[in-house]
C-alpha cells in the first residue's frame, strides 16, 4: 500500500519504511495545545502526525524533523500537496543537530522505541523503529531544549516503557500532567500510553481508550477521538 486517503489530505508512503499506523493517527488525535503558534514534530516519518496538527490548529505554523533519507521524500511530498503546505517546513537532519531561532509550544513524537529487541534487517524500518539513532533521553534533551516555558510536549510510547521515560523527563525538568492508557480490545494488555509533559508539575490526569470493540468495529471513543480524520470508520 502506497498511499493512504485522509478526510483532508493523502500519505503518500511509497517510500517510507515506517507506514500509516493506529499510533501515529492517536497521537494526532490526542496531543494538544491551547492556541499553539509552533508545533514541531520530531520524526516526522511521512509527516502524518504534523499534517494531523496542522488541520487541527489552522493558526499555527509547524516544523517537521525527519533525518531518514527515503522517508523525507514522502514526508516532502506530502506537506506540499496539502493544504497546508504554506505553514509545514521540513526539515531533513536529526533533532540532535536541529537548532531553530525559536521554541515551541507544542512538541509531539512517536519515537522509535525497541531499545533491547532483535533489529529488522531493513535498515530504514530498524531505524524507524529501535532507538539507535534517537534515544529516549536524547529525546527529552531536545525536548526540554526547544519547549516554551508554557508548552507540553506529547508522546505515544510502550507501556513497559512509559516510567523510563518519567524518570527522564523529571530529569530534564518536565513533569508527566496527562496520561491515557491504550488498549486494543477492552480484554486486551495495554501495550502503548499516550503522555503529555510541560514544565508546571500537577496532579496527572489519566484515563483509558479502547480501540476495537471486536475486529474492525470501533469503541466509541475511539471514533469520537479520530472521527475528523478517517474517511470512513
Amino acid at each position: 500500500m502506497s498511499n493512504f486517503k485522509f478526510k483532508k489530505f493523502d500519505i503518500c508512503q511509497t517510500n517510507s519504511a515506517m507506514k500509516v499506523g493506529t499510533d501515529g493517527v492517536l497521537l494526532g488525535a490526542w496531543a494538544c495545545s491551547e492556541k499553539p503558534k509552533h508545533i514541531l514534530d520530531i520524526g516526522a516519518g511521512t509527516g502524518l502526525i504534523t499534517l494531523m496538527l496542522a488541520q487541527r490548529y489552522p493558526l499555527a505554523l509547524l516544523d517537521g524533523v525527519e533525518p531518514d533519507q527515503l522517508a523525507i521524500i514522502d514526508t516532502k511530498h506530502n506537506f506540499e500537496h496539502s493544504d497546508f503546505a504554506d505553514r509545514l517546513t521540513l526539515h531533513h537532519e536529526r533533532i540532535q543537530n536541529f537548532n531553530p531561532k525559536i521554541r515551541y509550544d507544542l512538541i509531539v513524537s512517536n519515537p522509535p522505541y525497541f531499545e533491547r529487541s532483535l533489529k529488522p534487517e531493513k535498515d530504514g524500518r530498524r531505524n524507524a523503529r529501535h532507538d539507535s539513532l534517537l534515544s529516549f533521553e536524547e529525546l527529552m534533551i531536545a525536548t526540554s531544549r526547544l519547549l516554551t516555558d508554557s508548552g507540553n510536549s506529547d508522546f505515544i510510547i510502550p507501556s513497559d516503557r512509559e516510567q523510563e521515560l518519567v524518570k527522564l523527563a523529571y530529569t530534564y525538568g518536565l513533569h508527566l500532567n496527562r496520561k491515557t492508557a491504550v488498549r486494543g480490545k477492552e480484554e486486551s494488555p495495554i501495550k502503548r500510553v499516550l503522555v503529555s509533559f510541560s514544565s508546571n508539575k500537577s496532579t496527572p490526569k489519566v484515563d483509558e481508550l479502547v480501540i476495537e470493540k471486536s475486529r474492525h468495529t470501533y469503541t466509541e471513543s475511539y471514533v469520537n477521538l479520530t472521527k475528523d480524520f478517517y474517511l470512513k470508520m
